[in-house]
């Protein structure tokens, strides 16, 4: 890894028809001294259309979407927590944050280097002139079928300066490396309670000085 912080809307109209007609006024007669009733008129009949119904479609989840999607969420996750915390290696909550989403080794590595760096004085800054990035080049799978550990190929452009705080000129921070790195890695990844976990990864290649990563001849 990178050597400084790295890692339809449908709209339908429904058209409601009714047919009416007017009662006409029946006009009395008289016979043999007596009122004939009114001969009430029956109502037209009325229709009425009724709205079109909707076939709810079908949505089909794919597994493995679902498994890639949640891997590099959670991988991403870890790394915003890591800088986070590299930004800033005195705050105890930053660092427990970034712990909690990595193991063993990883683990033991991020702690031993905040460690250093509140010895140094160190911290990490962003470089204003190259963003940082970290593209998916193949999507998380299981390394076994139906185990806990994935893994995923990513590019990261490592551009984060290591400075030393209050160091420089009235007070400014003095840059100790302000080296731009790209490298391609596999990461692996272990579901732990429902959360994928930074455990391990292996740099492939890697490219000092460049901002992107070279495309495999």
């Amino acid at each position: 890894m990178a050597r400084k912080g790295g890692v339809l809307v449908l709209a339908s109209a429904m058209l409601m028809l009714a047919a009416c007609s007017s009662d006409g006024d029946a006009s009395p007669s008289t016979t043999s001294g007596t009122v004939a009733e009114p001969v009430p008129t029956s109502p037209a009949p009325t229709t009425t259309i009724a709205p079109p119904t909707t076939q709810t479609p079908t949505t089909t989840i794919d597994p493995a979407e679902t498994l890639a999607a949640e891997v590099e969420a959670d991988f991403r996750e870890a790394d915003r927590l890591g800088r986070e915390a590299s930004m800033d290696p005195f705050d105890a909550d930053k660092e427990a944050a970034a712990l909690e989403r990595r193991l063993g080794v990883i683990a033991e590595n991020f702690a031993a280097k905040l460690a250093e760096w509140r010895e140094l004085n160190y911290a990490l800054r962003e470089n204003p002139d190259v963003p940082v990035s970290i593209t998916v080049e193949v999507p998380a799978t299981l390394v076994v079928e139906g185990g806990d550990v994935a893994e995923m190929q990513i590019c990261e452009v490592d551009s984060w300066i290591i400075v030393e705080v209050g160091a420089g000129p009235n007070g400014s921070d003095a840059i100790v490396n302000d080296e731009v790195v790209a490298s391609r890695a596999t990461v692996f990844l272990r579901d732990v309670g429902g959360v994928w976990q930074y455990e391990g990864g292996n740099v492939i290649e890697e490219w000092e000085g460049q901002t992107a990563c070279i495309s495999p001849s």
